[in-house]
């Protein structure tokens, strides 16, 4: 008899563990004397074999084949994760624990006689998790995760996740436990458990993370860059990769919208944009955004203590959430209003539009404000939530006046304001 677990979140997360250890085939590296070798060889290739036949585009769905994948990373084997994993099942529970930022499959096994060789109850573990999406599928055509029938095979198939640790336990001869961690976690209500495109053939297909590799089809991780504090070298408590992120996917979704390629939610396509200005990060916005965000309070901070500048908030569940994924989630669920609720061709600010009930749009119209240039942001690790602020100035969101002007990329440019002719947006000089 077996039991397994899924259960389904609306918010975000991802992990940073410290890997001591590199896992090696040909020997134990691992200090747990509970697992051996082929153990640890069997569990790491078939993730590894299922994830790469998702990327190159042969694992058959329930109906017809799983979209490939880009940017599907290859997992390595971690000790610390494993040990983990081996201490949370020592008594052998039918629960998932408590792991911030981390997933977890957990499977639970009972017989009448005596477990003595465990691979067969691992080998089903895995099958079972593996095989979840061929009993429901997987028919969105972005690949969300959108059901906790999903929940294991979403955390063995997130494209982002690039170590696991597993262990199993017998108690009393009866009852055994088989459970795995992942740094990546791929039960994220409606995002992307991967991305559709073509399985990469060199590193430079890789860009999850910087220095990636590729190995058949699968991206590896390469040694992250060194955290710098070049740009507000005054704040302390962010980073200049955080702060790129934010600038850049702003910059992008305003580039796609002044150019006409975003779908709004009443149909269409957005109009194009005349004169959207190229945001930069302001470090005196960013200082009023951390300071608010430090408080760790789930509301906006009043227009005082922010004076001309916009805000827009985010918070997800996910504890001590990786600051520049924090980043990329907030800057989309934000800028995902748009295609959710809509705003139509007039592209007027109304109080009609602004305040309709059960739908968010301030967010996506403070991104897409089309004098707001200054972007200043803070993500802030709360005790219980993960917390992201950006200040926005000149601030937007004023009711009765359009979001940007209408018409073709930069005819509107002010002044002597050039023109990023690729990007579709104005300069600020």
């Amino acid at each position: 008899m077996k039991t397994s677990f899924s259960f389904l979140i609306t918010m975000i997360f991802a992990l940073s563990t410290c890997s001591l250890f590199a896992y090696a085939r040909k020997r134990a590296v691992c200090a747990n004397k509970e697992m051996s070798d082929a153990i640890r060889s069997l569990i790491l290739d078939f993730h590894n074999d299922a994830r790469r036949r998702v990327a190159k585009g042969q694992e058959p769905n329930k109906v017809g084949m799983l979209n490939p994948a880009k940017n599907m990373y290859k997992l390595e084997w971690d000790c610390t994760m494993e040990q983990q994993a081996q201490d949370a099942i020592v008594n052998c529970p039918g629960t998932l624990g408590t792991w911030p930022n981390t997933a977890q499959n957990i499977m639970r096994w009972s017989t009448s006689g005596r477990f003595s060789n465990p691979i067969a109850q691992v080998k089903s573990s895995l099958d079972n998790w593996w095989g979840e999406f061929k009993k429901v599928g997987v028919s969105d055509a972005e690949n969300r995760y959108t059901t906790g029938a999903l929940y294991n095979f979403a955390n063995m198939v997130f494209s982002e996740t690039s170590k696991i640790g597993c262990a199993y336990k017998i108690c009393g001869g009866t009852t055994l436990v088989f459970t795995c961690l992942y740094n990546g976690i791929g039960y994220v209500s409606g995002e992307p458990m991967w991305e559709t495109g073509t399985a990469c053939s060199t590193g430079s297909d890789c860009t999850t993370f910087p220095n990636s590799g590729c190995d058949d089809g699968l991206c590896t991780k390469g040694t992250p860059v060194p955290e710098t504090n070049n740009m507000c070298p005054s704040n302390s408590g962010m980073t200049d990769s955080v702060r790129r992120k934010f600038l850049d996917m702003h910059n992008q979704y305003r580039s796609s919208l002044a150019r006409g390629l975003e779908p709004d939610g009443f149909g269409g396509n957005a109009p194009k944009a005349a004169r959207m200005l190229k945001m930069v990060y302001d470090c005196s916005a960013e200082a009023t955004a951390m300071k608010h965000a430090s408080k760790c309070t789930l509301r906006h901070s009043k227009s005082s203590e922010r004076p001309g500048l916009g805000e827009n908030v985010f918070e997800t569940t996910a504890l001590k959430l990786d600051k520049v994924k924090a980043a990329a989630q907030a800057s989309k669920l934000w800028w995902d209003e748009l295609k959710e609720y809509g705003v139509g061709p007039s592209n007027n600010l109304t109080a009609a539009l602004f305040y309709r009930p059960n739908t968010k749009i301030g967010h996506y119209t403070q991104m897409a404000w089309e004098t707001s240039y200054r972007l200043g942001c803070a993500i802030a690790h709360c005790p219980s939530f993960t917390y992201g602020v950006c200040h926005y100035g000149p601030a937007g969101n004023i009711i009765n006046r359009l979001i940007y002007t209408i018409g073709n990329p930069c005819t509107g440019c002010p002044g002597s304001y050039t023109c990023s002719v690729s990007e579709g947006l104005c300069n600020v000089v």
